[in-house]
């Protein structure tokens, strides 16, 4: 099941500075989305301006508006609601905290059902990650579940079409899509 491709869930492949808040933001135009996020929300939105966005923090705080990582199932759960709601666009940055408690097949399973709910909604998750901190089988597992694309290719379109894969060579940098200009540094 994890080798198919799944058309409502992309990986947002970036190195460090992450620009994916503000590629999101991007994306969203102006519409409404749901942020779930490592970050506090008051910093993203204060640092990024992503003010049309409901937030959810992965935090083990409980609070109103928190997502526990250590159980995937209450992330799936969150997203069905939120989708019940009308939402119809996710981002998702904090794969690798996910990955402390959990395993990558759990949360693979889940991001493909995730996928599914949004596919009924015509909806769209982009989970953000970055590949120097996941351990090469991961990304492997990652790469045969879900299209990725990098922050470039989602600065000039839209993630639905971005998602169909890179389209020029200069992007692939060691079996590992990058985006231009972008270092990762230890």
């Amino acid at each position: 099941m994890e080798e198919m491709k799944e058309d409502h869930v992309s990986l947002l492949v970036e190195g460090y500075p992450r620009s994916g808040f503000q590629m999101f933001s991007r994306y969203l135009s102006g519409r409404e989305g749901v942020c779930i996020t490592r970050l506090h929300p008051e910093y993203v939105v204060e640092k990024y301006g992503m003010v049309n966005s409901k937030f959810h923090w992965l935090s083990g705080v409980k609070q109103k508006g928190t997502i526990c990582p250590k159980n995937v199932s209450k992330l799936v759960k969150q997203v069905r609601a939120e989708i019940k709601e009308g939402q119809e666009r996710f981002y998702l940055d904090g794969l690798e905290y996910l990955l402390l408690w959990n395993d990558m097949g759990s949360i693979i399973r889940s991001l493909q059902e995730i996928g599914k709910m949004l596919s009924d909604s015509h909806g769209k998750l982009i989970v953000s990650i970055d590949p120097l901190t996941l351990e090469e089988k991961d990304l492997q597992r990652l790469w045969g579940a879900f299209p990725r694309f990098d922050t470039g290719v989602l600065s000039a379109g839209s993630p639905q079409s971005a998602a169909d894969g890179p389209t020029d060579r200069d992007r692939i940098d060691g079996g590992l899509l990058v985006s231009k200009g972008l270092t990762a540094t230890p």
